[in-house]
């Protein structure tokens, strides 16, 4: 589920404490505008693929509420 394809008939699904315990294990990633644009250009390099290829994988993941 993601905002885009999330219902309010899911989401009444997830409990308050599966909610809590999500929000008290995120974590805040804030990124000015020249900082995103290493990162956007860093995943697009080759310079260290294994790096980039498991960050990549990372980011395929499902959430564990999903």
């Amino acid at each position: 589920m993601t905002s885009y394809t999330a219902h309010s008939d899911e989401l009444s699904e997830v409990s308050i404490k599966e909610w809590t315990e999500m929000l008290e294990k995120a974590e805040l990633i804030a990124l000015n505008d020249a900082d995103f644009e290493k990162f956007v250009t860093y995943l697009s390099s080759e310079t260290e693929p294994a790096k980039v290829e498991a960050l990549k994988k990372l980011f395929k993941l499902k959430a564990p509420w999903e």
